[in-house]
């Protein structure tokens, strides 16, 4: 007998019980996902399923498919694509997951932090493409990651990476995703004042990503969010004083929220005009846990009343790290929080006009 629920369930579960055989995720399509024949025969989860002589199912082996093989078919059902999309957001993994990370140094647990997103820059046209570390991103949207806006140039091809903890292995237990970054959209303002100011951009996916137990989103704060004097993490990759190279596996960083007044000596240090402008928060290092970032759109994350956790910040500009008590500058993420909320929904309606247009022409 058929239960629609088993889609639900076979898509929810990564590994089975013995943690030993790796199910990858299925492929997006037309208003659903790629599944097997066997799990979807009639492309309706919720129908009931009308199978071929002897309760067999039938495969064509020349069809042409939107999902490329003759054994899957485009699976539609709302309930379904809610279940794998709809996570609450700002849901950390405080344990990490699967594995028990023992080190002398301070790292991330695995899937600690699943909405940190790893940024590469395609250097090679050819098949086998070349990627390049450059920066970190914020997953906030099936679509949408937030980044620093230097990080990301219009000239240049990107691709995120979910999923992503170890960046030279490809071991780990749950598969990380790529999706290529179809459209950059810095701040408005960004580049015509001072280099570090409004130093905030969109990352528009070719696809969506779909959330998994690795894989999911942050909370965006409101503007009345105040993180002044909060413990909050940083999370990400780059260059690591510990060890005087870069970082392959995320760092997790313990940072305190100051005021603005804290940073001036380090932004006179640095050159920059208007040290106090509102849109920079800083935050100094808690412990014996050294600040510095030194890789562009680190997510500064902190933890609300019910748990969850919201973005604070995104890592301004890399510190030179050479004294450990320099405050790390962030983008103030409360002073573009109508930005975040607004854009994603006026780019969905940029696109579909643009995609009209196009059809327009076509005929």
């Amino acid at each position: 007998m058929y239960f629609p629920s088993v889609i639900v369930l076979l898509f929810a579960a990564l590994v089975n019980a013995e943690l030993n055989t790796i199910i990858q995720l299925p492929e997006a399509c037309d208003g659903g996902y790629c599944v097997p024949k066997h799990l979807c025969p009639t492309g309706r989860a919720n129908n009931v399923p009308v199978l071929g002589q002897n309760g067999v199912i039938a495969l064509e082996v020349d069809e042409d498919n939107e999902c490329g093989d003759f054994m899957k078919i485009c699976c539609k059902d709302s309930n379904t694509i809610s279940n794998m999309t709809d996570y609450k957001c700002g849901i950390s993994n405080p344990q990490g997951l699967v594995y028990q990370v023992r080190s002398n140094l301070t790292y991330a647990k695995y899937a600690e932090f699943p909405w940190t997103v790893a940024i590469f820059e395609i250097t090679s046209s050819s098949e086998e493409r070349e990627l390049t570390f450059a920066g970190v991103g914020t997953l906030i949207h099936p679509k949408f990651v937030v980044t620093a806006a230097h990080t990301l140039n219009d000239s240049t091809r990107y691709i995120a990476r979910f999923g992503e903890w170890n960046l030279e292995s490809d071991a780990e237990i749950y598969p990380t995703r790529e999706i290529d970054i179809q459209v950059n959209c810095h701040f408005p303002l960004f580049g015509r004042k001072f280099t570090h100011e409004y130093d905030i951009a969109f990352a528009f996916l070719k696809e969506p990503v779909i959330y998994t137990e690795h894989i999911r989103p942050i909370c965006v704060p409101s503007e009345q969010e105040i993180f002044v004097g909060k413990r909050c993490i940083a999370a990400g990759w780059g260059w690591d004083p510990r060890t005087g190279q870069s970082a392959s596996i995320m760092k997790r960083m313990e940072l305190k929220v100051v005021h603005r007044r804290r940073c001036e000596v380090l932004n006179r240090r640095l050159g920059i005009r208007h040290p106090q402008h509102r849109d920079f928060m800083c935050a100094v290092a808690a412990g014996d846990q050294n600040a510095c970032i030194k890789e562009g759109g680190t997510p500064l994350v902190c933890q609300r009343d019910d748990g969850s956790y919201v973005l604070a910040g995104i890592a301004l500009r890399r510190l030179d790290c050479e004294q450990s008590d320099d405050p790390a500058v962030f983008v103030n993420v409360t002073k573009f929080a109508d930005w975040l909320h607004d854009t994603p929904e006026l780019y969905d309606e940029w696109r579909a006009k643009k995609e009209n247009k196009t059809l327009e022409n076509g005929n």
